[in-house]
């Protein structure tokens, strides 16, 4: 029937793929990312989060064990093409036992959490990660309950099954879009840099 037909039309269906092609039409600038190093950006980024009502978060570390990886960063988006890192440990210097120490312009990662927590821990902004089992717990141990999230890794699987629910692989299926590989801003083998060894402007942009 007609009505069927306008349904079809204009159901879930039709809405996921009009809102898939918008997304995937937007083109990847490295420079629109924005590195956050004081407060009135930290806070603007804040009101767009509480205005948009959501916001995508990925947390940047020292190692894959979120029981004893050290936050390195936060990144975070309120919509595609648009996004901002939050550099928090970033070190430079010899990695020796005379040590380095903290690269200059970054926020105090206490005064970071605690701006943010308010807005991650409201259940009224729902927060989109991938892998959301590794962030909760980094963001745990700082004293953050994230919620509500969105998993894009577990909505894959459930539509998808076990394979290709990487972030990577999601990337490349739905945005034709490869993302920057870690090991093409910290080397690899041995002499591969931890999170925190990354230059800056490197890490907004990965």
């Amino acid at each position: 029937t007609s009505n069927d037909t306008d349904n079809e039309n204009n159901g879930p269906t039709k809405h996921a793929e009009a809102v898939l092609k918008k997304i995937a039409s937007v083109k990847v600038d490295h420079s629109n990312y924005e590195t956050v190093s004081d407060m009135a950006a930290l806070e603007g980024w804040i009101e767009q989060i509480i205005a948009k009502g959501h916001v995508a978060i990925d947390t940047e570390t020292t190692g894959l064990d979120n029981q004893t990886a050290d936050l390195v960063g936060i990144c975070l988006a309120v919509e595609p093409g648009k996004a901002c890192y939050i550099p928090l440990a970033h070190t430079e210097g010899e990695d020796d036992m005379f040590g380095g120490g903290k690269v200059e312009g970054q926020l105090d990662i206490k005064v970071v959490i605690g701006a943010l927590k308010p807005v991650l821990e409201d259940v009224s902004i729902l927060k989109i990660l991938q892998n959301a089992k590794y962030d909760m717990g980094i963001l745990t141990r700082y004293g953050i309950n994230l919620a509500p999230f969105d998993d894009t890794m577990l909505l894959s699987y459930a539509v998808d099954g076990a394979r290709g629910n990487s972030m990577d692989a999601l990337s490349e299926k739905w945005l034709d879009h490869n993302p920057i590989a870690f090991k093409h801003i910290a080397g690899t083998g041995k002499k591969q840099l931890t999170f925190d060894r990354i230059e800056i402007g490197e890490a907004t942009k990965y």
